[in-house]
């Protein structure tokens, strides 16, 4: 599914430029691919955010509309190459559009997403899950990329491997990583062993098994004394 994302075309560059575009709501931004020329940008930020919040999420396919003051819109067919944000805040600072085609292969990361956690033994004996892998990379079309790669682990015990090839991988989509290669492990629940070590006392005992000091506290004589 493609989405439409007006743009303007930014003359100004620097950073007194993109500070200000900021401050009214805008993301600077660059479109480039298939042997054109780069073209400086702003899109808006409520548009951008709320195309990135999706399903699709950064492998969204858009249709960039760029607007040049008075002439008419040019639309190009773009995905989003890179994606900046403020470290602290996580304000959208820059993105980078790359220019795809239609019939023209691409190569591109796809988040693994999980199923099956609910089925899983492993995890319903305690298992722990430890993730190798969150994304593959996969060659396809344009309009053929995937939101995310499935991994089923609704069969999987504690001590079993989930590989690439185990993946649902959609059809006309090649995965490009090795085989081989483990996305993730249930692992054995680590159990915590806490020894209490406790110090023995020496008691005296008397004669009959009483201890000697209590007999001692009591004033009593111990059994079998004769009474003056």
């Amino acid at each position: 599914m493609e989405h439409k994302l007006e743009a303007n075309k930014r003359v100004e560059t620097g950073k007194g430029v993109a500070r200000r575009a900021r401050a009214r709501g805008e993301v600077p931004a660059v479109v480039y691919g298939l042997g054109e020329e780069s073209v400086s940008l702003t899109v808006r930020d409520e548009d951008l955010t709320e195309i990135i919040r999706s399903e699709a999420g950064l492998n969204v396919l858009l249709d960039l509309q760029i607007a040049d003051g008075r002439k008419k819109k040019k639309n190009h067919l773009v995905m989003i190459k890179e994606l900046q944000k403020h470290p602290v805040k996580k304000t959208l600072l820059h993105v980078d559009f790359l220019k795809v085609a239609r019939d023209t292969m691409i190569n591109v990361k796809v988040p693994i997403s999980l199923t099956g956690e609910e089925d899983s033994k492993g995890l319903k004996y305690g298992g722990t899950l430890q993730h190798n892998l969150w994304e593959v990379e996969v060659e396809c079309l344009p309009t053929d990329v995937p939101d995310r790669i499935i991994a089923d682990i609704s069969q999987k015990d504690i001590g079993d491997h989930l590989a690439v090839v185990d993946l649902v991988i959609p059809p006309d989509v090649t995965v490009l990583a090795e085989l081989d290669d483990i996305v993730l492990s249930i692992l054995a629940p680590r159990l915590e062993v806490e020894e209490e070590a406790g110090e023995e006392e020496a008691v005296e005992v008397g004669e009959e098994g009483a201890p000697a000091e209590k007999a001692a506290e009591s004033g009593s004589a111990p059994t079998g004394g004769q009474k003056e």
